[in-house]
């Protein structure tokens, strides 16, 4: 009978043992901040839209008529995320890009520097955490962005004339991260007027 017992208080200091506890991904830099509750934080990281590219002099340039109608059509993408923050470079065709979806929730833009060396900081984090948050930037702030969460280099810049492929960062609320890379092609039949 005392084996028994020995046996049964074997088994429960094993199956205690191995009782996983949330924590924290090892990779992910941040903590929850202090004072909130834990909760889920999605980023999307979307590249402006088609620039007009005919005067390489020009580092403002507006968007096409395409660019323009890609535009419109993330509206349709985003429609049903319940987004609840907008961040944008302050480049005309960034924000040419964002309006459509801002007017959509009728929300207003946060401004971030493309240049500084790191963009998702503690700032950054504190301020967007349990939120789901549209940054619009260009080709290679989305996919900085991505490798700047994940702690590594996975995402390459994008190519000069991609303009249909975005990013999307979920950090669960024990601070798991899923990263999914988007294509979303305007269909030709699309029609914003």
């Amino acid at each position: 009978m005392k084996t028994f017992h020995y046996l049964i208080l074997s088994v429960a200091m094993l199956c205690l043992s191995c009782q996983e506890s949330p924590s924290k991904n090892k990779d992910f830099q941040f903590d929850i901040p202090e004072g909130l509750d834990a909760q889920k934080t999605t980023y999307y990281f979307v590249r402006h839209a088609e620039k007009d590219t005919t005067d390489k002099e020009n580092r403002d340039p507006q968007l096409t008529e395409e660019g323009i109608r890609r535009a419109n059509f993330l509206v349709t993408y985003f429609k049903d995320k319940s987004l609840d923050m907008f961040y944008s470079t302050d480049y005309g065709r960034t924000l040419q890009t964002i309006i459509p979806t801002l007017h959509q929730f009728k929300g207003n833009i946060k401004s971030y520097t493309a240049g500084k060396d790191t963009l998702f900081d503690a700032e950054f984090w504190k301020a967007t955490y349990g939120k789901k948050v549209l940054v619009l930037g260009h080709s290679n702030t989305s996919p900085r962005f991505m490798n700047e969460i994940l702690s590594e280099s996975v995402y390459d810049d994008l190519e000069e004339n991609t303009y249909d492929i975005f990013f999307k960062m979920e950090i669960d609320k024990d601070l798991y991260l899923k990263d999914t890379l988007i294509q979303l092609k305007v269909p030709k039949e699309f029609s914003y007027n």
